[in-house]
């Protein structure tokens, strides 16, 4: 496996996943109906890029099922970090905490523990875009590795 290698095949589908990410963020705290809709196809649409990048890995780096899910792991690593840190910096900034808990005070006390929870999902959800991502990653290669 070459890290080197499997980075930069990730480039483009962790930047379609971060795009989605950060859309889906903004849609979500400006209309949160709109979460309710687009929920369900966004999970969809990371799943596919993710699973995308494993079959990338294969095709057109000349990698290995292991390359593969190296290659999902660092898309779903990078995508989660910068959408948890996209996520953060909208809570430091208010935007969705005062909606959500109605402003005044509550926003105060929303804000406090949306800043909590941020750092401790921008600890996370690297770590959990790994592991789907190298899931994922996986089961791309392996469809790829079928199809030669």
């Amino acid at each position: 496996m070459d890290f080197q290698k499997s980075l930069k095949v990730a480039m483009l589908p962790a930047g379609i996943m971060i795009a989605i990410g950060v859309v889906s963020t903004l849609l979500g705290t400006f209309v949160p109906f709109l979460v309710c809709i687009v929920g369900l196809p966004v999970m969809l649409a990371q799943i596919v890029v993710n699973a995308w990048a494993g079959y990338k890995a294969v095709k057109e780096g000349g990698m290995d099922l292991m390359g593969g899910a190296l290659t999902g792991a660092i898309t779903g690593a990078i995508a989660g970090l910068v959408n948890a840190i996209v996520g953060f910096v909208l809570s430091l900034a208010g935007i969705g905490v005062g909606l959500a808990t109605g402003g005044g005070q509550g926003a105060a006390i929303g804000g406090a523990v949306a800043a909590g929870i941020g750092i401790i999902g921008i600890i996370i959800a690297p770590i959990f875009g790994a592991i789907i991502g190298a899931i994922l990653g996986a089961i791309g290669a392996f469809v790829a590795g079928m199809k030669k």
